[in-house]
């Protein structure tokens, strides 16, 4: 377990802004990832019980190393984070005082070829989170001409979209590899536009397999019934689309009385945290308070 499975972004001021308190208090991380955002809360309170979800068995393995110490206070599931409520109820919890999404791929996840869900390693065209989901190879298969554009399009802003989603659509049953892929891409794109048309490409291929709009809206909506009054959830988005939904999400329930914004803007990173994290750069991250009783 000696490489770091994910390096947190936002680490402080999410313990500052989750208003932390102890004695009977229970917080869920719904993307646990490797445990570091959660090391931290737990470090940060001596009572205080946690629950982390992911749907990556390779996350909980990374975690439950991660947190040693901690086990009296910490319970991890092996789940979607849209199954948040089905979870609490088996471990009979009512209502949590602290969700938080930080949203996105693993810096694990991108450098192992064998997921496939990077352009600089070459590695099967996979790209699941959860190795119960259908992988990219099985989803291309079954995927239309215009499905592929408009995939492109909504969840990458490709500026190209229907050029490159020609070229994949055409040749999507014989792409095996991400290297093959990204040789489409490099057919259809000038040279100094690659590495950003690369990037766009891989991420809605990413968000598009992994449902991770749609899981977003149902498990955003979901956490916020189970949070009880003063209740915080902190969202990191690095997708424009996924910020715009929270955004939007957040200010509907401010007007209806279900939420209170806490920081009318986003919060990014500092300067030094991206220069020691340059993968922490499209970061931004929102927070809102549970203004009603569940």
């Amino acid at each position: 377990m000696g490489m770091i499975f994910h390096q947190p972004v936002l680490k402080q001021e999410v313990a500052a802004w989750f208003n932390l308190r102890d004695n009977g208090r229970i917080y869920c991380d719904c993307t646990l990832g490797g445990g570091g955002h959660m090391l931290a809360l737990l470090k940060a309170t001596k009572k205080a019980r946690f629950i982390g979800l992911d749907w990556d068995p390779e996350a909980i393995l990374h975690a439950r190393e991660n947190l040693k110490g901690y086990e009296d206070r910490v319970t991890l599931v092996e789940d979607n984070f849209i199954n948040l409520g089905l979870n609490l109820d088996r471990l009979g919890v009512k209502t949590v005082d602290g969700v938080l999404f930080d949203l996105g791929v693993s810096y694990h996840q991108l450098k192992t070829p064998g997921r496939g869900f990077s352009y600089a390693n070459d590695g099967p065209l996979t790209m699941q989170m959860s190795p119960r989901s259908s992988g990219l190879m099985e989803r291309l298969n079954q995927v239309s001409r215009d499905d592929m554009i408009r995939i492109l399009k909504v969840y990458g802003d490709v500026y190209n979209a229907r050029k490159i989603g020609d070229i994949i659509w055409e040749n999507r049953r014989r792409i095996q590899t991400t290297f093959e892929l990204r040789g489409l891409i490099e057919q259809s794109v000038p040279s100094r536009f690659l590495n950003k048309n690369l990037h766009k490409v891989f991420q809605a291929l990413r968000i598009w397999v992994n449902n991770e709009l749609e899981n977003l809206q149902t498990g955003i909506t979901f956490s916020v019934e189970r949070l009880g009054k003063g209740g915080r959830i902190v969202v990191i988005a690095y997708h424009s689309g996924e910020d715009r939904w929270v955004k939007n999400f957040f200010r509907a329930a401010e007007q209806t009385g279900i939420l209170k914004r806490l920081h009318k803007k986003v919060i990014k990173p500092t300067a030094d945290e991206v220069l020691q994290n340059p993968a922490s750069r499209s970061a931004k991250m929102r927070v809102a308070e549970k203004c009603v009783t569940s």
